[in-house]
């Protein structure tokens, strides 16, 4: 019988000891300097030892920082139209956002389409990172039509609930969501944004929010959204 190779040994170390609970789910693992001294391998063998971790599920990686031991992964409904907000808080969860850009500009011809706006209408943008007890949940870019929303630039979106705002501010009740789910990997700036590695798998959805004002229905919101997977499972309910 051949040698254990030493990134199968490393590995299997760590199994075991996340197994017996030394490391527990959420904490970090030892830094590759450490497991260089600990095994005495090249920082090459650590680095496989690692994505054999991360690829069996044990571990997740981000960038510049050690591993840390996988938690579950927390469930979240797409059958019900809510904000990020509202659902970090079902989960028990604190609800954060930080603000990455938002503005007026010209609708393009995509959210004239979808958000039936005249041509050259403007829209208020808004780029927002979600996070759930300080860990980026998602990253939203939405558009709203302006002419409903007059002034909303004004509020500030790192302490408010969108739709919040549109609910209590603008009377307007949100109804229902047409969404689009794809399976994207994670690239450039969202990479960055979600503090995962370059080509993690991501959730995207692209929707458009309808809303209730006066008795009439009309879309208010066009928005994508690109989810983490790690540490959040999503969830639809289907009846016959």
């Amino acid at each position: 019988m051949g040698t254990q190779p030493k990134y199968e040994l490393i590995k299997n170390d760590l199994i075991q000891a996340i197994t017996d609970g030394v490391y527990q789910p959420g904490c970090e693992l030892p830094s590759e300097i450490e497991l260089i001294d600990t095994y005495q391998v090249s920082r090459i063998t650590v680095r496989r030892a690692m994505d054999e971790l991360y690829r069996a599920g044990f571990i997740e990686k981000h960038q510049g920082k050690r591993g840390y031991v996988k938690e579950a992964a927390k469930p979240q409904e797409l059958t019900r139209v809510s904000s990020y907000t509202e659902e970090i808080l079902r989960q028990g969860m604190t609800p954060t956002r930080k603000v990455i850009a938002s503005g007026l500009r010209l609708c393009t011809k995509a959210e004239q389409a979808t958000l039936s706006l005249d041509k050259a209408a403007p829209v208020f943008f808004l780029n927002r990172i979600i996070y759930a007890d300080n860990k980026p949940l998602c990253y939203t870019s939405t558009s709203l039509p302006y002419q409903l929303f007059r002034d909303i630039e004004t509020y500030d979106f790192a302490e408010n609930s969108l739709y919040d705002v549109i609910e209590n501010q603008y009377a307007v009740k949100i109804s229902s969501s047409n969404v689009k789910l794809k399976a994207v990997p994670a690239e450039h700036e969202v990479a960055e944004y979600l503090d995962v590695e370059k080509d993690v798998p991501l959730l995207h959805s692209s929707a458009v929010t309808f809303g209730i004002k006066d008795h009439t229905e009309f879309p208010i919101e066009s928005f994508c959204t690109y989810y983490r997977t790690d540490l959040f499972e999503y969830t639809l309910t289907q009846k016959r």
